[in-house]
């Protein structure tokens, strides 16, 4: 007869103990699901007055998800999502796919480190990318119109970052819950 079984394993084959993986269901829809969610959010009216107090919801959702899980948000991947951005915002057609591709590919870089700080470290680090992308947009939109906008987009980026350890909370519960890693 066989000996006493380990905890997780199983016994087969005679004495041959197994291991038994239980990997659970992983739902890989998670993340197309937030960024769809950043879409609406990024297509919801504003009212004048409070257009600069709204975050870049989709930069932030690519932000996460390209230091949460690098390998699984590519360049390639934000340069669609900005591509699909100025489809829907009836902008310059490729300026958001450009922007969205720097983020994303700054972020990857920066991934290993950045996921060690604290969250206060993070929000400045996320502050420094949404203002490099905004700085990426002004310089595009000078570029075609001559025209340069006001503030409202830098206190947009500011917000984005007073607004990172939330946004960070809840994806990362979204993310722990379906199992991505």
């Amino acid at each position: 007869m066989a000996g006493p079984v380990m905890p997780g394993y199983q016994q087969r084959w005679g004495t041959m103990p197994v291991i038994s993986v239980d990997t659970g269901r992983r739902r890989g829809w998670v993340l197309p699901a937030t960024l769809f969610v950043a879409f609406v959010l990024h297509a919801l009216p504003v009212n004048d007055p409070l257009q600069g107090f709204v975050p870049d919801w989709v930069s932030l959702v690519l932000i996460y998800w390209s230091l949460a899980l690098p390998g699984r948000m590519s360049v390639g991947t934000a340069w669609a999502v900005g591509l699909l951005l100025d489809l829907v915002s009836f902008g310059l057609l490729g300026s958001y796919a450009l922007t969205k591709a720097v983020l994303v590919y700054f972020s990857r870089r920066a991934a290993l480190q950045v996921r060690t700080y604290p969250l206060w470290q993070q929000a400045v680090v996320v502050l420094v990318l949404l203002a490099v992308e905004m700085l990426l947009l002004v310089v595009i939109e000078f570029a075609v119109e001559q025209s340069l906008h006001g503030l409202e987009r830098w206190t947009a980026a500011v917000v984005g970052a007073l607004l990172w350890p939330i946004t960070y909370l809840l994806l990362r519960r979204c993310r722990l819950w379906a199992q991505l890693s």
